[in-house]
């Protein structure tokens, strides 16, 4: 009877003489555990991609604000000079503006997108063929004047990593006894080369550091009061 049992038992059987059966998976359930690992894949390289995605048109905006940033900041510096001129309590001690940076073609002048002045950068008091200064817009892009005659303008932004949309020029005045203080307000607007909905603007106003005597009224001012 022991050896009996004992030869049952390793024929498959348990020791309460039932049979043990030996199962795993059919291919059905392995079919379906594919199928869903492969929409789990299909999700994260999505959500990946939507990631990078946004990480990259967010670093393409910071690259697009710091390049319209850094324009207007230039402006501000070289237009809080305009009409500058060396020793200014000296040249301009008398009510009529009389000197080069101050009536005639340096005077600070606004033609549309364009603004153009004079500055001193020597301080000699005369108006050298590299101390006609201004901005304008070209083909979508911010140029610097940087000679009288001929004209020369160098580009300050590039249209393919910035597309400038528009740059407007308002000056203010106010006459102060007998010298005229101004300010101007300088809005730029730009945009991504390829995507015109993603526009940026941007403005500041920039005062003038040197007042010009009120005559002759600067004509940018308009009409005197």
């Amino acid at each position: 009877m022991a050896y009996r049992q004992a030869a049952d038992f390793g024929a498959g059987r348990t020791c309460n003489g039932s049979a043990q059966t030996q199962q795993g998976e059919t291919l059905v359930g392995l079919l379906v555990g594919l199928g869903m690992s492969m929409v789990v894949l299909a999700a994260g390289s999505q959500m990946l991609a939507q990631l990078l995605q946004g990480h990259r048109l967010a670093l393409q905006d910071s690259h697009m604000h710091h390049d319209l940033r850094s324009a207007l900041d230039t402006i501000a510096k070289e237009l809080r000079q305009a009409q500058a001129i060396g020793q200014a309590y000296r040249r301009r001690a008398t009510a009529q503006c009389a000197d080069a940076f101050c009536a005639g073609q340096a005077d600070l002048v606004v033609q549309g997108q364009r603004i153009s002045f004079g500055q001193d950068r020597n301080q000699n008091g005369l108006m050298d063929n590299n101390e006609c200064l201004g901005f304008r817009l070209r083909d979508h892009e911010l140029q610097i004047r940087t000679a009288c005659t001929p004209e020369v303008w160098t580009d300050l932004t590039d249209a393919g990593s910035l597309k400038m949309t528009g740059l407007n020029w308002q000056v203010h005045c106010e006459k102060r006894g007998r010298w005229v203080a101004r300010w101007v307000t300088v809005q730029m607007s730009a945009q991504w080369p390829s995507d015109a909905t993603r526009a940026l603007s941007l403005s500041q106003t920039v005062s003038l550091r040197n007042d010009v005597p009120d005559s002759p009224w600067p004509v940018v001012c308009g009409a005197a009061p």
